[in-house]
């Protein structure tokens, strides 16, 4: 996978062009916010994620707030019983109550529901720091879901059946978008990266549909008569 790349130190470091380290550092805010916004309207889109999904978190807003601590809590018995997560704890010089107060904080601005730019901005910043720190995809995608599943479970408790299943749409889509922004995050950044070498990303996707080609051919020999033959 490529972030293993990130574990390893290679033997020959390449250092990218003077012109390639110029474009990097001089990147604009504009091209910082195009980054995201493409992403998340096509999330958006996808998804189905809409206003009306935001007014009606807007509207639950009140009572699902004091959950928030309960809810970061069961997020981290969840992932801190998980002994690869934990080791990736180590490195960060946190302890796990410094990790829920950030968690807290991130949960109250999604259960408030003010989805603006700011907002948009911090979840792809959010991507990007897992990405530093090394934390694969798996880790960021499942507990995505174990978010959203003990968020359905307290507005089953609180809310009548028609509420809690409008409510629990409106936060699967918009958690959508969130993972979405996570995954490309990923991507891009990885693409980037390897771009400062000089490789071009052409050539990248080239290589990258190369492996991936015998990878499914692979796998096709271990499915016979799986409906993937004839595709």
């Amino acid at each position: 996978m490529p972030y293993e790349l990130l574990k390893t130190k290679p033997e020959i470091t390449l250092i990218p062009s003077q012109s390639i380290r110029h474009r990097c550092i001089m990147t604009t805010d504009h091209e910082l916010d195009q980054a995201w916004q493409s992403v998340l309207e096509k999330a958006k889109s996808l998804t189905g994620f809409c206003h009306d999904d935001e007014t009606v978190i807007q509207e639950a807003a009140e009572a699902l707030l004091p959950h928030n601590q309960k809810i970061v809590a069961h997020f981290y018995d969840a992932l801190f019983s998980n002994k690869d997560a934990t080791e990736i704890f180590k490195h960060l010089n946190q302890d796990r109550a410094m990790r829920e107060l950030i968690l807290q904080r991130w949960l109250e601005s999604l259960l408030q529901g003010n989805y603006d730019d700011q907002f948009w901005r911090w979840q792809w910043l959010v991507g990007l720091t897992h990405v530093q720190h090394h934390v694969e995809p798996v880790y960021v995608l499942s507990m995505f879901t174990q978010l959203q599943n003990n968020l359905a479970g307290i507005i089953f408790k609180i809310f009548d059946t028609d509420s809690s299943e409008r409510l629990i749409l409106a936060y699967s889509r918009i958690i959508g978008c969130l993972t979405a922004l996570a995954v490309e995050g990923y991507h891009r950044e990885f693409i980037s990266a390897v771009a400062t070498t000089g490789l071009e990303g052409a050539v990248l996707n080239r290589l990258v549909a190369i492996e991936v080609k015998n990878k499914i051919e692979a796998y096709r020999k271990l499915l016979p008569n799986h409906p993937t033959q004839t595709s």
